[in-house]
């Protein structure tokens, strides 16, 4: 796997053209779109300005008793209407033929194809770059780890690849639940934001293991188990298994039917990698390790590639950020084969 240095050299040799030419012409864009609400904003306030003077003056020539010389007022009403309606598209249309137009409309397409898709052929050229593509409602339930309800699933930018034996899949996933009963208003229930990614070997683990994260100091006051919810039911997981390391412990959750087949599949190494990732993204993680599958999901509440035009390109922290997130997932179900006690060749049912 290629190092964070060998991805920053690539970033300012083989990518920095394109960085400079995809910033130009975010800058040409948002400076367009910024015009375009001026020129869109102006005629509605005239045309605010003109329907509450016009009101103001009916009602002080009513209170004087006079009668109004303007016609019916619901006729002015409807010009003004139509008038302000063509001024406005008129205006519209005129910026739309205007320069940075095409650029605000086609930046986030451009930079999937001269940015996101280069970068990851830099990490393997075999990889494949799908942009609207993301995993199933099955692939995030059949994890074992989420109980199983009418989730909405929304998601993008979806990586899929062989490395070695192992099959995955890496996308940008958004999971919500809307409750049955609900107060008018109330926005969906977020399941799960972030990074998903689902690794398929060809031997099976010889137990299910589930690692989550514990919550923050006041989630943890709050109550003793920072998963427990109407989305994961811990008391469906197993027994809680606690590793011998008290850094681990400290930060995550360990539950598998089988405490010492669980011990063998947490090794200092695995266990070192998953701290690193929780203190380096400071977000929560959700690991199932079910039956031939590794599912890894990173909670840091991001939609890594939809950029916008507010967005500046010279920090290459969301790319770098990207590539460490990617790459350490990938390395991390990598290592699992080089732990021989925890494969078996049959496949386990979940009670």
């Amino acid at each position: 796997m290629k190092t964070l240095e060998e991805f920053n050299v690539f970033l300012d040799q083989q990518l920095a053209d394109e960085l400079r030419s995809m910033e130009a012409q975010r800058v040409t864009g948002r400076n367009w779109m910024r015009r375009m609400w001026i020129v869109t904003l102006v005629p509605f306030a005239i045309f605010v300005f003109f329907l509450v003077r016009y009101s103001l003056q009916s009602s002080r020539d009513a209170a004087a008793g006079q009668a109004t010389e303007s016609g019916n007022p619901v006729f002015m009403i409807i010009g003004l209407v139509v008038l302000f309606s063509l001024g406005g598209y008129a205006i519209s249309y005129f910026m739309m033929k205007q320069k940075g137009g095409n650029e605000a409309a086609d930046y986030q397409h451009d930079f999937k194809n001269r940015i996101v898709k280069p970068l990851i052929r830099f990490i393997d050229p075999t990889f494949t770059y799908q942009p609207i593509n993301h995993a199933s409602y099955e692939e995030f339930t059949e994890s074992g780890l989420f109980a199983k309800k009418g989730y909405g699933m929304t998601g993008n930018d979806q990586v899929y690849g062989k490395l070695g034996d192992m099959n995955f899949q890496c996308c940008d996933l958004t999971v919500t639940y809307t409750p049955t009963i609900t107060v008018r208003g109330q926005a969906p229930d977020t399941v799960f934001r972030g990074s998903y990614f689902i690794g398929q070997f060809p031997r099976y683990f010889s137990t299910p293991v589930y690692i989550l994260s514990r919550g923050s100091g006041m989630e943890r006051l709050l109550s003793n188990a920072a998963a427990d919810n109407d989305f994961i039911e811990t008391w469906n997981l197993g027994k809680k298994v606690l590793p011998d390391d008290a850094a681990f412990n400290k930060l995550f959750m360990v539950y598998a039917p089988d405490a010492i087949e669980a011990q063998q599949l947490l090794t200092p190494a695995l266990m070192g990698k998953i701290i690193s990732l929780q203190e380096r993204t400071s977000a929560k993680l959700y690991l199932s390790f079910f039956n031939n599958r590794v599912y890894i999901g990173i909670g840091h509440g991001m939609d890594y590639f939809e950029t916008t035009l507010n967005k500046s390109l010279q920090d290459k922290k969301m790319l770098q950020n990207f590539y460490l997130d990617f790459t350490t997932v990938l390395q991390l179900a990598e290592d699992l084969k080089g732990n021989l006690p925890i494969w078996t060749s049959h496949a386990f049912s979940r009670s």
